[in-house]
C-alpha cells in the first residue's frame, strides 16, 4: 500500500475531475463524514469515465472510498473500517431517456427520486420505489444501494423489482453494464442484481433503467380503531385472503399512531386501495364491512388525496424522525402471521430494559419497524440483541437501520445473522473477487464484509 498526503492526493484528484468538483474546506468535508471518519477530499464526477477514474486511483493507492447519494442513509451499516475519499453522485444527475409509450425511464445515479416523481406524474405514471427517512434528498442510486421498500411493497414489491438495467464502475475502474432497456434483456450472469442492496461495497451504479406504472385513477386510505395489534393484524391477512386487493396495510401499536397524529387507539390499521373510482368504491365497501365483523370500534376515511399522501409519507419516515437525545430504528423481518407477535416481543422487552417504543408494522409482507427511545446504549444493545434472539428462532431477522455511534460498538453487527455461514462464504468470496483491496465500504455491510 502506498502512502500518500492529502495535498499530493487532492493534485492528483483534481487532475480527473477538475476544479469544481473537487472540496477539501474542512467544514464541507466534515458534512459528509461516515461514522465519525471524516474524508480528506469529495470528488463529484460528472460522466462515468470520472467515476471509474476517480475508483480506480483509490484503489491502486490504497485509499478508502465512500459513495454518497443525497446523504440521506449515511449511518446505515456496521462502523466504517477506513475513509479517504468519498465520491458524490451530485453532478450525475440526469434524467438521460424517459419513453412514456414504453413504460421505461433510464437516470443517472444522482437524480433525486422526488424529481423523477414530479416528471413521470406529468403523463400520469409513476415508479414503485419509496425510501424509508428519504425525503426530499434521497437519490435514486441510494434507493437502490439500500434496496428500499416501503408500505407499497405489498402490491409493487422492493426497489429492486423495478430495476432493468444498470450500469456501474468497479473497484479497479472496469465500466460494466448488466440488464439493458427491456425485462427480458437478460443473457448469462444477472450481474445487476448483485448490486441492488449492496450498500456500495461492490461498485459505484452510475446509471440505471427503470419499468413503470401507470399512476392510478382513483385512492382510498382508511383508518380503523382495534382494541389490540393482534386482531388489527390477523383482520390484515383476512383483508388478502378474501381477495380485497389492499395496496399497503399498515398496523400501528398506540403509541405510533399517537406519534403519527391519529386518533387514539391500542392499534390502528391502516388500509391503501388504489384502483378505477367504481373498483375502489367497491373495495372501501366491502373492507369497511370486514373490518367491523372483525370487531373494529371506527373505521374512518384519511381525506383527499392529499392528506393520504401526508399520512403515507409520514408512515413511510416512521423511525426516522428524532425521538429524544439517543434512539434507534430497527426493521424486524419476519413472517407475516408473527407480525403482531414482533409488536408483542418489542413492547415486552422494551419494559424489560427501560426503553421506549413505539410499533409499525407492514402485516402483509411482515416487515416491522421498532422505533427506540433509550437513555442507556448499554440497555438499548440488550433489547437489541435479544429481540434479535427471538426473531432469528421463528426464521426471522433484524436489523438495526438507524443507529448512534456509540451504541455500534455493543452490537456484534448492525444486521444480525441475516445470513447462513454458506451465503457469508459466498458474499464475502463476492467482495473478494470485485474489490480484493476493500477499497469500498469497508466493513459497513453483513459480517462487517
Amino acid at each position: 500500500m502506498q502512502t500518500i498526503s492529502p495535498n499530493e492526493m487532492a493534485m492528483d484528484l483534481l487532475g480527473i475531475v477538475g476544479e469544481d468538483a473537487l472540496t477539501t474546506q474542512p467544514e464541507a468535508l466534515a458534512e459528509v463524514a461516515v461514522d465519525g471518519l471524516t474524508p480528506m477530499a469529495v470528488v463529484s464526477p460528472s460522466t462515468e469515465e470520472q467515476a471509474a477514474a476517480c475508483l480506480k486511483y483509490a484503489n491502486q493507492r490504497g485509499l478508502k472510498v465512500a459513495v454518497r447519494g443525497g446523504g440521506t442513509h449515511t449511518g446505515l451499516g456496521n462502523s466504517i473500517a477506513g475513509l479517504d475519499v468519498v465520491i458524490s453522485t451530485t453532478r450525475l444527475n440526469a434524467i438521460t431517456e424517459y419513453s412514456p409509450a414504453d413504460l421505461m425511464i433510464g437516470v443517472q445515479a444522482g437524480v433525486k427520486l422526488a424529481d423523477i416523481q414530479a416528471e413521470l406524474e406529468k403523463n400520469n405514471q409513476f415508479l414503485p420505489v419509496e425510501v424509508p427517512g428519504g425525503r426530499p434528498g434521497a437519490t435514486i442510486g441510494g434507493a437502490i444501494a439500500i434496496n428500499a421498500s416501503g408500505p407499497l411493497r405489498l402490491v409493487y414489491g422492493p426497489a429492486r423489482d423495478w430495476l432493468i438495467g444498470v450500469k456501474f464502475a468497479l473497484a479497479d475502474g472496469t465500466l460494466a453494464k448488466g440488464g439493458g432497456k427491456v425485462v427480458k434483456n437478460v443473457a448469462g450472469f444477472d450481474m445487476m442484481k448483485l448490486f441492488i442492496g449492496s450498500l456500495g461495497t461492490l461498485g459505484l451504479i452510475h446509471h440505471m433503467n427503470f419499468k413503470l406504472m401507470p399512476l392510478p385513477p382513483a385512492f382510498a386510505t382508511l383508518m380503523m380503531a382495534f382494541e389490540s395489534s393482534e386482531v388489527a393484524c390477523q383482520t390484515a391477512l383476512k383483508l388478502i385472503d378474501a381477495g380485497l386487493f389492499p395496496s399497503a396495510l399498515t398496523v400501528l401499536d398506540s403509541a405510533a399512531a399517537k406519534e403519527l397524529g391519529l386518533p387514539e387507539s391500542s392499534a390502528t390499521l391502516l388500509v391503501e386501495v388504489r384502483n378505477t373510482t367504481k373498483a375502489v368504491e367497491r373495495q372501501i365497501n366491502d373492507i369497511s364491512a370486514l373490518g367491523r365483523t372483525e370487531g373494529a370500534s371506527a373505521v374512518e376515511s384519511a381525506g383527499d388525496r392529499a392528506a393520504q399522501k401526508k399520512l403515507w409519507q409520514t408512515v413511510t419516515d416512521f423511525g426516522y424522525g428524532q425521538r429524544g437525545s439517543q434512539d434507534c430504528a430497527l426493521k424486524v423481518s419476519a413472517l407475516p402471521s408473527k407480525s403482531a407477535e414482533v409488536i408483542a416481543t418489542s413492547q415486552r422487552l422494551a419494559d424489560k430494559y427501560g426503553l421506549e417504543v413505539a410499533c409499525t408494522s407492514q402485516a402483509g409482507h411482515g416487515l416491522t419497524w421498532v422505533a427506540a427511545g433509550y437513555t442507556e446504549d448499554s440497555a438499548a444493545a440488550q433489547f437489541i440483541k435479544e429481540l434479535t434472539s427471538w426473531a432469528e428462532k421463528y426464521g426471522g431477522s433484524v436489523a438495526a437501520e438507524r443507529v448512534s455511534l456509540s451504541l455500534k460498538p455493543h452490537l456484534e453487527d448492525v444486521w444480525g445473522a441475516a445470513l447462513t455461514p454458506g451465503e457469508f462464504k459466498l458474499m464475502r468470496s463476492v467482495k473478494q473477487k470485485l474489490d480484493p483491496n476493500q477499497t469500498l465500504n469497508p466493513g459497513r455491510f453483513v459480517g462487517k464484509i
